[in-house]
């Protein structure tokens, strides 16, 4: 290697924007970070699931008593329809914790009638339109699959690990 495309790899190392860390304990960036892929409509309904679980497991870590409620509402939002999809957990049970808190977020004294209230509003409208259609749809029947991909880690990496389901086929292409 030249000194030129050494001095400019450096530089490119240099000049290239790098997201900031996340630091150890934000456990409110972290949830929002996992709340994102959660969401994320080309999810499968297992990597939603498994963001789910892994955001409301920062979110325990969240000092902002308003962040934590609102992460909290929403990822329980995205839990809920994964679980009945996957025919795990209680989905009804996520669903009506998840309307309690969006009520809340609508009527907290910082939130009401800014944009952030107003979203837990419109979010608490969707999951009742949500719930009256999963409990008129039976789950759909397992298929069989490849592994499902793991949960996209927030932003600046994670200190917590993420749960791997097991999968009775191996994976069609080698890790």
């Amino acid at each position: 290697m030249t000194l030129a495309a050494a001095t400019a790899i450096a530089f490119a190392v240099v000049v290239t924007p790098r997201p900031a860390p996340a630091a150890p304990n934000d456990g409110c960036g972290q949830a929002l970070a996992y709340e994102k892929a959660a969401a994320n409509d080309s999810s499968t309904r297992q990597a939603a699931y498994d963001s789910a679980v892994a955001g409301l497991a920062a979110n325990q870590r969240c000092n902002d008593p308003q962040m934590k409620l609102v992460n909290e509402a929403y990822l329980l939002s995205m839990r809920a329809p994964a679980e009945h999809d996957l025919k795990i957990g209680n989905w009804q049970r996520d669903l009506t914790r998840a309307s309690m808190l969006l009520v809340q977020c609508t009527n907290w004294p910082g939130l009401r009638n800014t944009r952030a209230g107003i979203d837990c509003g419109t979010q608490k409208r969707y999951n009742d339109i949500i719930a009256k259609t999963l409990a008129a749809t039976p789950a759909p029947a397992p298929t069989v699959s490849a592994r499902p991909a793991p949960p996209t880690p927030p932003a600046g990496g994670s200190s917590m690990p993420l749960p791997r389901p097991a999968s009775p086929i191996p994976s069609p292409t080698p890790r």
